[in-house]
């Protein structure tokens, strides 16, 4: 009996402390288990906000856009950027062959004459396009430059650095308005030789050869071919000073809403029965454009 009681006492011993080792590992497991759950969690969340601006279903982030927008409504500033924009203007509006009204007239005008010149003042006035009588305003339909090819209308603005002493690009509203002061110019025509250097003529004007009285800027090779019919061996001289061209254009579209150019003009005339010249102020605004 006494071997017995001792060979029971024995197993409750060996069961007790095994009930105690069951008893130790649940609680060490579940502390490991906290800390993994943790860590886990701290690791997940981690991930989450260091990618949360990429993972916006429509790509929509806030930084992205913030930036293109600033940089689609930048002004220029550096000259080249200024007479870029104003080119790249210029360009849409005759590539959508837009329609506008336009009004040309000149003031301060001057002759100075020799007397059988004077005699055909008026005449002479219509030739060099300078005088109250030569005043000029036409309304362009949208796409009508299509259908009526005899016409001339905007030119492409192909301005350089070169061609500007000055450019500014100024706010208004939800509108740019780029000033550009254009290198004075001159230009002759007589038989057998003519010559133009002429930045003005490359603002966008309608200007072109041969003799149109829609033509915003005569050169003298212009002049001479309107007065050579009457005046055989005629000799003329142009030359423009203090040309402004002001375009004010839409923010976002780059459409026109104005183009104005002004320009002080002086014409020598020399024919066979006298010479003189005559001397003005052309103003020039193109307005109500539709595209």
């Amino acid at each position: 009996m006494k071997k017995f009681l001792a060979i029971l006492l024995t197993l409750a011993m060996v069961f007790a402390f095994a009930a105690c080792g069951a008893k130790d590992e649940p609680a060490t497991t579940e502390a490991d288990t906290t800390v993994t759950e943790s860590e886990t969690a701290a690791d997940t969340t981690a991930p989450e906000e260091s990618t949360e601006p990429a993972t916006d279903e429509n790509g929509e982030t806030v930084a992205p856009e913030e930036t293109t927008e600033a940089e689609a409504a930048a002004m220029p500033e550096e000259k080249a950027d200024i007479i870029a924009l104003y080119n790249k203007a210029i360009e849409k509006a005759c590539d959508a062959k837009a329609g506008y009204s336009k009004d040309r007239y000149t003031d301060s005008a001057v002759f100075d004459m020799s007397l059988a010149l004077k005699a055909f003042k008026g005449l002479v006035e219509k030739f060099v396009g300078i005088g109250a009588d030569n005043r000029y305003t036409e309304t362009v339909a949208k796409g009508q430059w299509a259908t009526d090819t005899q016409h001339q209308y905007l030119r492409k603005s192909t301005l350089t650095e070169a061609d500007v002493t000055g450019a500014t690009c100024k706010e208004d509203g939800d509108y740019y308005v780029i000033t550009l002061n254009i290198k004075n110019g001159s230009s002759q025509g007589d038989e057998g030789h003519t010559s133009s250097v002429a930045s003005l003529d490359k603002c966008g004007l309608c200007v072109g050869n041969e003799d149109k009285n829609y033509y915003d800027h005569k050169s003298g090779p212009v002049i001479y071919d309107a007065i050579e019919g009457t005046y055989k061996g005629a000799k003329i001289t142009e030359s423009y000073s203090n040309a402004v061209a002001v375009l004010k254009i839409s923010k976002d579209t780059m459409e026109i809403n104005s183009f104005t150019v002004n320009f002080n003009i002086k014409v020598g005339i020399d024919i066979s029965i006298g010479s003189g010249t005559a001397t003005g102020a052309s103003h020039v605004t193109y307005k109500n454009f539709k595209y």
